[in-house]
């Protein structure tokens, strides 16, 4: 069923890199129902740039975070936590753990098929979370032995909690999703940076993920 105009999907697009830009643009070009906007500037990455977009595509480059001189590890993080879907495409090579941390919705390899960079546009677009099947390997898991025990684990509520951080989900989204107050959403927010003993949300996903505590 072809979707409303409503629903069709703004994605802006950043590579520093021209020839991956113009790459991947030629590939959304094949379908007209996506609107694609070409960023070539971590600079052109501010709230008040994107705020048209459904889904910010991101190639990562080929040697990241090498080539993370401006700061876009910081701009993409910002960005994620503002509440905008990201769709990262690794450099040959890395391991995704950089860019789950993050809080991406979705991870590609760079030889994922044009159709399936257009679904996974899509799906991002509609809130969902999405990862190239070559990107899940063992390897990429948490090994149960190296789990680790914190003397205040977080409580079941929390732990909702902290795989909506690692969604990449604002205070107010995590409360819509789960039915509780943005400030409340928040206190739950600061208890299980608190529980994990670091000062950021994103700190929070890579730790909980070491302690085992969360799969990503």
């Amino acid at each position: 069923m072809p979707l409303d105009s409503e629903d069709l999907p703004t994605v802006y697009l950043f590579a520093e890199d021209p020839l991956s830009r113009h790459g991947l643009a030629a590939i959304l070009d094949l379908e007209p129902a996506i609107a694609t906007v070409l960023v070539e500037s971590p600079t052109q990455l501010t709230q008040y740039a994107v705020r048209s977009a459904n889904v910010l595509l991101w190639d990562m480059g080929w040697d990241f975070p090498a080539a993370d001189s401006d700061g876009v590890y910081d701009t993409i993080t910002d960005l994620v936590e503002d509440g905008l879907p990201v769709i990262a495409i690794l450099p040959d090579g890395e391991a995704p753990s950089t860019a789950r941390q993050m809080g991406v919705a979705g991870i590609l390899s760079r030889n994922i098929k044009a159709r399936q960079l257009r679904a996974a546009l899509y799906a991002a677009s509609e809130g969902l979370s999405v990862t190239d099947p070559a990107l899940n390997t063992p390897a990429d898991l948490p090994s149960p032995t190296s789990m680790k025990s914190i003397p205040d684990p977080p409580t079941p509520r929390e732990r909702e909690v902290l795989a909506l951080l690692a969604e990449g989900l604002t205070n107010r989204a995590i409360g819509v999703r789960l039915g509780i107050s943005e400030n409340t959403a928040k206190f739950h927010v600061q208890s299980v940076l608190s529980k994990l003993g670091v000062s950021s949300r994103t700190e929070a996903v890579v730790q909980a993920t070491r302690l085992g505590l969360l799969i990503l």
